[in-house]
């Protein structure tokens, strides 16, 4: 009886807490490098929002691992809303804490992809030479190549018109060059878009995308 009892008084004198953190990324696809991801969300009690408290944005950075690293600190607004506006120079896995309690959100996935720049000149009537040209921390080594997609202006896709390598630089800047042949039923008036894929153990961009075969669609 007396042993029943002291854990009745340990369950009784356990504090109930039903903290929630809800969060979320923007923009979902990723970022480009030297852009800031937005993390926000609202911290609710019992469903009641969760005004002027503290909460802790942890990392962890690629290769994702060690331990979870606090990233900034925020107040939560009289609604219970917080928002992080942090740049990350690799994919990084994040969390929001209630710092007072502990209690931590579900695990979000932060995708960082190179900062690029693409353009176009005309090299002689007809043929034109497209340059992408690319960011990244200087530690990072970018090997996949690099597609551009070319069609007339008046369609809603281009066809895969060269795979060219993505040549280094000097570390961190990196250059991709192809030469294409634009037909004469296009009058003049093209559209062209890129396509790089992830670099393995570059730790930035997202795994999963790939690049098309054969078509791009241009929006």
């Amino acid at each position: 009886m007396p042993l029943l009892a002291a854990v009745l008084l340990l369950l009784l004198a356990a504090p109930a807490h039903a903290v929630e953190v809800a969060a979320t990324v923007e923009p979902a696809d990723g970022v480009r490098y030297g852009a800031e991801t937005l993390v926000t969300g609202r911290l609710t009690d019992a469903g009641a929002p969760l005004g002027a408290q503290p909460v802790v944005l942890d990392g962890l950075r690629y290769p994702f691992t060690g331990e979870w690293q606090p990233l900034a600190t925020e107040t939560t607004g009289a609604d219970g809303a917080f928002t992080f506006a942090h740049e990350l120079d690799r994919n990084h896995r994040l969390r929001v804490r209630h710092e007072p309690t502990g209690v931590a959100g579900a695990e979000l996935r932060a995708f960082v992809f190179p900062s690029f720049r693409l353009s176009f000149e005309e090299v002689r009537a007809g043929v034109i030479r497209i340059t992408q040209t690319y960011q990244v921390p200087r530690d990072v080594r970018l090997r996949a190549q690099t597609l551009f997609y070319v069609g007339p202006q008046s369609r809603w896709r281009a066809r895969l018109r060269a795979r060219v390598p993505t040549r280094r630089l000097r570390p961190g800047r990196y250059r991709a060059v192809a030469r294409v042949r634009i037909p004469a039923s296009y009058g003049g008036r093209f559209r062209y878009v890129s396509c790089f894929r992830y670099t393995p153990g570059s730790g930035m961009g997202d795994p999963r995308r790939r690049c098309p075969r054969r078509f791009y669609r241009v929006r």
